[in-house]
């Protein structure tokens, strides 16, 4: 069976090992010891404070669940 693609690119969760500032919002400072949202795309590596991270999984899902709706309707109508 083929390798599903996934549609999430590289995210997790790390404790900040030193300071570092959210790539969302400069002013944000995510303090060593800190948890923060950790994205990696194309060779970068981009920290999310807390906050920001909320907002981001919040935006995420909201496409997600769109997506899924788009998915459904026509599966729905073709399979019922």
């Amino acid at each position: 069976m083929p390798k599903l693609k996934r549609l999430l690119m590289s995210a997790c969760f790390e404790t900040a090992q030193r300071r570092r500032h959210c790539s969302r919002n400069q002013e944000h400072e995510i303090c060593q010891g800190d948890k923060c949202l950790v994205i990696k795309e194309n060779m970068s590596k981009n920290n999310y404070c807390m906050e920001c991270a909320a907002l981001i999984l919040q935006k995420a899902q909201e496409e997600l669940n769109q997506l899924a709706g788009e998915l459904e309707s026509p599966y729905q109508k073709g399979h019922a």
